[in-house]
């Protein structure tokens, strides 16, 4: 399966490949086209998001296929080594990666991100994503408007851009986001192999999201080797906080140059 990418032109720069969230496109990152200041950046759509094909069945919507299809985008590119960064579910993306290819990585860069930094699900927690599920096969989506996380409900968006990523979830392949919570959602932790991390990495907090900043405070003191900037904001905080956002990803990720 290949992704749909949108990269800038190749001319030196080192390449920063940026993953979106579920329910979002290559386009959350139009608030950081600043970046290309001083890296190429490439975009990619996750399937069943934006221009990329939904998965074709249960084995290509496990995280490990996601991140090979990552992968299979940075040999079509022909890159080398690059940075990587990633938001929310795409932050569990990239985190896998750089722990399955660490010697592909320069650096890395995530926000929040509660499925990549949780304990294992538990039964009432397995039973709510199976309901959903059953909902949005049900539905289509009129249930995919209704998670929390449509980008219709983002109140700090800029209004044309909480526009097109609306359209772009109001998109999405119906059948290839019930498989992508039914095959990766569950399966999206990393926390017990942060240990093994050997990638620089930065988390940009949104210090706004109340139910991130436990696991954030557990990343500190379990994982004092991964460095914090926190940031007036919340989950998406690249959009929320666009300058000091770019600001942290661009010092950080050229230091490590």
């Amino acid at each position: 399966m290949m992704l749909h990418i949108d990269a800038d032109p190749e001319d030196g720069r080192p390449t920063l490949l940026m993953v979106h969230g579920m329910l979002s496109s290559r386009n959350h990152w139009q608030p950081n086209r600043s970046l290309s200041e001083k890296f190429r950046v490439v975009r990619i759509d996750l399937p069943a998001h934006g221009l990329s094909p939904a998965p074709e069945d249960e084995a290509g919507a496990t995280p490990e296929a996601l991140v090979q299809a990552i992968e299979a985008v940075r040999e079509h590119l022909q890159v080398g080594r690059w940075c990587i960064c990633g938001q929310s579910f795409g932050a569990a993306m990239t985190l896998r990666y750089a722990l399955t290819f660490p010697e592909r990585v320069i650096a890395q860069v995530f926000t929040n991100a509660n499925g990549a930094l949780r304990e294992t699900w538990d039964a009432s927690q397995q039973r709510r994503n199976l309901t959903q599920i059953d909902e949005i096969r049900r539905e289509g989506h009129a249930a995919i408007r209704r998670m929390a996380y449509h980008p219709c409900h983002a109140r700090r968006f800029p209004p044309d851009l909480r526009e097109m990523l609306s359209r772009d979830a109001d998109s999405t392949d119906v059948a290839g986001i019930a498989l992508l919570l039914a095959q990766a959602t569950p399966r999206l932790s990393v926390s017990d192999r942060l240990g093994q991390l050997r990638v620089p990495t930065l988390l940009v907090n949104g210090v706004w999201e109340k139910r991130f900043q436990p696991a954030r405070n557990w990343l500190s003191e379990a994982h004092p080797h991964i460095a914090i900037a926190d940031l007036q904001g919340g989950h998406s905080i690249n959009i929320e906080c666009p300058d000091e956002f770019n600001a942290a990803v661009s010092l950080f990720l050229s230091a490590h140059q």
